[in-house]
């Protein structure tokens, strides 16, 4: 399974910047991936987060908390890809 194959244009924006880094988030936005083939861009210096290549960030509600996971540019799509078919599959709408 590829991992930008579960977003699908109807419940998600995807968006590919002028690096090549793709952002995807819902619409309601509560979830969001985003994927820095290069490592990803960091500060207002633009100094590089080196190592990460994959953020996975969910935002909390007043009862449950968000989290962020950021896998490196070495991990495998197949380990990011279940990563979020399991998140996907424990959300609900709001």
């Amino acid at each position: 399974m590829d991992v930008i194959d579960q977003f699908s244009q109807t419940d998600f924006t995807h968006i590919v910047d002028d690096r090549a880094d793709v952002h995807i988030s819902s619409r309601d936005g509560r979830f969001y991936l985003g994927y820095f083939p290069n490592g990803r861009p960091g500060g207002a210096d633009e100094d590089w987060v080196t190592g990460e290549g994959w953020v996975i960030a969910v935002t909390g509600t007043a009862n449950v908390p968000g989290y962020r996971i950021a896998f490196s540019t070495d991990t495998p799509a197949e380990i990011v890809a279940d990563a979020a078919a399991r998140i996907l599959s424990t959300s609900r709408p709001l």
